[in-house]
Order: C-alpha cells, then sequence, then structure tokens
C-alpha cells in the first residue's frame, strides 16, 4: 500500500474541493459525479486526476481487469445516443465527460504512459539530458550500419526487448519513489522509442534486391 496517494496529494490546480454545485439545479453533488443525485443532469467534466475520474485506487500497479470494467462501466453511461434528446448544454458536457474518460484510460492502461503521469502526479519534471544512453547510442550506430532488412529487425528487436526491461525498471522505481532513476529509465525508453521509429523508416526506405530470374544465371559448363 505504499504507492496508494491521499487524496489531498492529488488535488486539482483549481483546488476543487470534494463538493460542487450542479449546474442547473445548484445544489450540492460529488465532484466526480457524472449526473446529479437531486436533478439527474450530466454535470461538466471537472478537473479530476484520471485515477479518480475512472473510480480507482491511486496506485501505480493496477488491477487491469477493474480497469476494464470500471471503463466500460462509465463509457456506456455516457453512450452519446443516451443523450440525443437532451439539449445543446447536456449533449456538450456528456461529450467532454467521454473525452476525459477516454483520455484517462489510454493514459492508465499503458505502463510507459502510467509511469510519466505519475511523475507528474507527484510533481517530478522530467530532467531532459542531451547525452544519449550508451545502449541508445549503440544501436543508432548499428542502424547506420545496417544496409538490408534483416539487420533493421535485428535492431528493432533488441530495442524492444530493451524497452520492456525498461518499462519493468520504470515501475520498481516509481514504487520505491526513487525518482532520479525513474527518470534516467524513463529518458532511456523515450531513446528507444525515437530509434525504433528511425528504424521503421529505414526499413521502409530499404528496396529488397529482385529475384534472379534464369536468364541471369551463367550455365556450368
Amino acid at each position: 500500500m505504499d504507492n496508494v496517494i491521499a487524496f489531498n496529494a492529488f488535488a486539482s490546480a483549481a483546488g476543487n474541493p470534494k463538493e460542487v454545485s450542479c449546474w442547473l439545479c445548484q445544489r450540492g453533488t460529488s465532484i466526480r459525479a457524472l449526473f446529479c443525485q437531486h436533478c439527474g443532469s450530466i454535470q461538466p467534466a471537472r478537473a479530476l486526476d484520471h485515477f479518480t475520474r475512472l473510480g480507482l485506487e491511486r496506485r501505480i500497479d493496477l488491477d487491469q481487469a477493474q480497469l476494464e470494467r470500471q471503463y466500460q462501466g462509465l463509457k456506456k453511461a455516457l453512450d452519446p445516443q443516451r443523450f440525443a434528446i437532451r439539449g445543446l448544454g447536456e449533449r456538450r458536457h456528456a461529450a467532454r465527460q467521454l473525452e476525459a474518460l477516454e483520455e484517462a484510460y489510454r493514459t492508465l492502461s499503458e505502463p510507459l504512459r502510467r509511469g510519466r503521469y505519475w511523475l507528474e502526479l507527484h510533481e517530478k519534471e522530467i530532467d531532459e539530458s542531451e547525452v544519449m544512453n550508451p545502449m541508445v547510442a549503440e544501436l543508432h550506430a548499428e542502424l547506420e550500419r545496417a544496409v538490408d532488412a534483416q539487420l533493421c529487425d535485428r535492431i528493432a528487436q533488441r530495442a524492444g526487448q530493451a524497452m520492456e526491461q525498461g518499462i519493468v525498471g520504470l515501475m520498481q522505481a516509481l514504487r520505491a519513489q526513487n525518482w532520479s532513476l525513474a527518470n534516467s529509465i524513463l529518458l532511456e525508453v523515450d531513446g528507444l522509442e525515437n530509434l525504433l521509429d528511425d528504424v521503421r523508416r529505414q526499413r521502409g526506405s530499404i528496396k529488397h534486391e529482385p529475384l534472379i530470374s534464369r536468364d541471369d544465371v551463367t550455365p556450368i559448363k
């Protein structure tokens, strides 16, 4: 439970309290409520952290099945068809709620995005470095010498494996609140992502060698 953060640590920049007024009936309602418990109207998308928006405990490690259940349930409640006969204001609120939900889900469902977001929630800035990670630099040098698709594929495989290991290490560093190590790993993973983009571009530019036809083969005498 060390990676569970209290609500106050994730207060929004606007300093919103846990209860706000409904835009329609002006009665008090929960800040994360989709609908007013008094008049039933859809509420505006408030400034919430992604965990609160999805009704999840604030943890770096998430139960993916629970995340999926929460997301699907909220998405169903915000189905645009449910608001087809509502007023323009409610349709707009529902659309923005759904947009915020989708952003929260995309961020928390992908470990690398979640790790980066976790650093942001702890107000830890990512220190950029002009020095390339040695492993990433080595793979870039190999890519510059790669002249065929097979070499590009091998570089991509090594980079992909290193990314997987890096994400595991990033999660471990975040659990331990080792922010310096987490930042270092994040920069390495970012470098590997950029490398993979370069590999895809270079591989796409490599022309396949034409097949040798029988007419091109000199008969053996």
